[in-house]
């Protein structure tokens, strides 16, 4: 790419001279410039000699370039012209002396909440403008918002993203990483990109101002793109009231996200409870040339010192109006003709080569502003004196001719400007002129369309239209083809696009009630389930977008509560009884049944286990847990014993049943037991045999 000192001098596009650098880039190098025909300073910016050649790129870049043009809006930076040339394609900008939002915060400076509020509310507003019409900017980061000497925020390089992004160019890993830091969860995912985008992008960056810090940093662009997957803001205290709003903007699902309007309009609020914002430090100079180099410093700082002192001279007064070929020549002077009424005329007159107009604008002698050029009145110059505008003195009868000559000139310049106007005056009284068809045309075309043929078209009013899109014209007040005066006027009704429609609340309502609701205003829903410990099961938690009017037909994400989270059953103490137990149960959210069994170890009444147990893991909130409750030990009745029944025998039996066994005797054959046979008596118990 050609170095920028040789740029400088140079005229792009046969009107721009660029006067000095105020910065470059990997694709692009940015220059202060003069608009040689309306004299006036801009800024533009060449972009890579390489993408000259990438036809998909400069495909994308004469489309988005029109885009760009097109928008009109006092947060986004103006785009004057665009061009091609060998030295790379280019764009005519605004020229903006504040610097930007990243020159800003390089100083180490920090944005207080009401300065965020509003600069926030400021690029939203700017974002949800060019939203409406349908284009995504796509690189939203601190160098693309930039301020003008007053500190009013514009956002630059609409559409240079997405047409870059089309190009074989490959920035350096620098930029890449750089502009990565703010792109959304989406676009690290490979997902297509809607207007949100912009909105999460947004809300990093003013989570940067207020912190010092970009969320969800890393080591490696993959890293750092995938850490924002399904993540959350993270908190930080210096967010203040602006956490809420800004958690909202980058939440991670798109569709569950604020869109750009509903972000400008919560800072908006947000900025009304606030103390007026103090002026935002803004960095407005840059190190001079030599101290630092070029490429170092951020390309959307205007060095305003730097563009005056590379600036090149004013040239000496011209001894003609004419400029050398390839030169853009100066407009002539006409003010002194002006005040005459002449000045029109004689502009003209001097165009034709029929008079010369003299430097002198002495109100005294205002017949001397009129100079015949006649043919082979050429004044001699002698040759080591330069050419020179004004004639030897003549002799002073030809003083006298010549002021004749002038008087005469003028009286004919006179009688035909008066000839002019009365003939343009019998023009507009006469209805020669077409109403031109001007519904379905945008309001911008339909005023081209009609003064082009000498008519004026006006807005006069609105009406909401779902067939006509907005900003279109719905009807005239003049039928097309009829016949008017020239600069007759023609009353548009311009379309507004589909009425809005508000969003209902939804709160409290049962799923079933908020689909009802939202079909009924003619919008769509999508549902998503939460846990939640306060909103019943079924019922809507939240809502998104919200307090707010939409297009028909636009999808409200609503949260549906799927009841608190699982849980663990607790460990239920075996010294519980069922209404203890039953208690403990129900403080996490699980009913309790009751269950009994017998028990040699656990008491009668207490609690002997439950089901499932707290070793199975978390289960469903209001799930049923089973509690088996201690009948203790069994009763059973003394067998009987068989006569010749041995004591193992006996024993045996009895020990089988539960009972304890206590031999007396010489422990042969079993002669009598206690308690005698056919006793009820409780596991346990103590049975006594007697034996010979």
């Amino acid at each position: 790419m050609t170095s920028i000192a040789e740029q400088v001098g140079r005229v792009v596009g046969g009107r721009y001279r660029l006067l000095a650098p105020v910065g470059t880039g990997a694709s692009s190098q940015v220059y202060a410039a003069s608009d040689t025909r309306l004299a006036r300073r801009v800024a533009v910016k060449v972009l890579h000699p390489m993408l000259a050649g990438d036809r998909a790129f400069l495909r994308r870049f004469r489309a988005e370039a029109r885009l760009a043009a097109s928008l009109d809006h006092p947060h986004i930076m103006r785009v004057f012209d665009w061009g091609e040339e060998t030295e790379g394609p280019y764009l005519v900008l605004e020229y903006l002396g504040g610097g930007s939002l990243r020159a800003l915060l390089d100083t180490g400076a920090r944005l207080s909440h009401a300065q965020v509020a509003a600069v926030g509310a400021q690029a939203s507003a700017g974002l949800a403008y060019a939203h409406r019409r349908g284009i995504v900017h796509r690189d939203i980061k601190p160098s693309n918002l930039l301020f003008d000497d007053e500190g009013h925020l514009r956002i630059a390089d609409f559409g240079v993203a997405r047409a870059l992004a089309e190009s074989a160019l490959t920035e350096p890993l620098g930029a890449i990483f750089g502009t990565a830091r703010y792109a959304s969860p989406e676009q690290a995912e490979g997902r297509a990109l809607d207007d949100r985008t912009d909105v999460y992008s947004l809300a990093l960056v003013l989570y940067e101002t207020l912190t010092g810090r970009v969320p969800f940093g890393g080591d490696t662009i993959s890293g750092m793109l995938m850490a924002r997957v399904g993540a959350v803001l993270p908190s930080a205290p210096e967010l203040g009231p602006l956490a809420p709003i800004l958690g909202q903007a980058a939440i991670s699902e798109p569709l569950a996200r604020l869109d750009a309007a509903a972000l400008c309009s919560d800072l908006e609020l947000l900025a009304r409870e606030l103390p007026p914002p103090s002026p935002l430090p803004l960095a407005r100079t840059s190190p001079a040339p030599g101290t630092v180099t070029w490429s170092e410093r951020d390309p959307t700082v205007v060095d305003t010192a730097a563009v005056e002192a590379m600036a090149p001279a004013p040239a000496s007064p011209a001894p003609s109006i004419t400029s050398p070929p390839g030169d853009v020549a100066p407009e002539p002077d006409v003010g002194d003709l002006t005040l005459l009424g002449l000045g029109a005329e004689a502009a003209a007159l001097e165009a034709a080569g029929h008079l010369e107009l003299a430097p002198s604008t002495d109100e005294a002698d205002a017949a001397t502003l009129l100079q015949p050029r006649l043919a082979g009145d050429q004044p001699e110059v002698a040759a080591d004196q330069p050419p020179s505008r004004h004639p030897p003195a003549p002799s002073q009868p030809g003083r006298r001719r010549l002021r004749w000559v002038k008087w005469v000139v003028a009286v004919v310049i006179l009688l035909g400007a008066a000839g002019t106007a009365a003939a343009l005056q019998v023009r507009n009284n006469v209805y020669d002129h077409v109403v031109p068809r001007l519904t379905s045309l945008p309001l911008a075309r339909a005023k081209q369309a009609a003064a082009h043929v000498d008519l004026v078209a006006r807005e006069t009013s609105t009406a909401w239209d779902a067939g006509v899109p907005a900003g279109y014209v719905i009807a005239q007040s003049l039928q097309a083809g009829r016949h008017e005066r020239a600069h007759t006027v023609i009353g548009l009704e311009v379309s507004r696009g589909v009425e809005p429609v508000p969003i209902p609340s939804l709160a409290g309502d049962s799923r079933l009630t908020a689909i009802r609701t939202l079909t009924a205003g003619h919008l769509r829903h999508s549902l998503l389930y939460s846990y939640s410990e306060t909103v019943r099961n079924g019922n809507v938690i939240s809502w998104s977008p919200r307090g707010k009017d939409v297009a028909p037909n636009t999808k409200v994400v609503v949260w549906i509560s799927a009841g608190p989270p699982p849980r663990p059953v607790p460990v239920v103490p075996h010294t519980d009884t069922f209404q203890q137990a039953q208690q403990l149960l129900a403080s996490y959210g699980f009913k309790a049944v009751k269950d009994t069994a017998y028990s040699l170890s656990v008491g009668e009444g207490l609690v002997i286990s439950t089901s499932p147990a707290h070793s199975a893991g978390s289960q469903a909130y209001g799930s049923v847990v089973h509690v088996t409750i201690s009948l203790g030990p069994r009763s059973y009745p003394i067998p009987p014993l068989f006569a010749g029944e041995t004591v193992g025998q006996a024993t045996q039996k009895l020990k089988s049943l539960g009972f304890s066994v206590k031999v007396y005797g010489f422990g042969g054959t079993v002669v009598s037991e206690f308690p005698y046979a056919g006793t009820l008596v409780r596991q346990g118990t103590v049975v006594y045999l007697y034996s010979v």
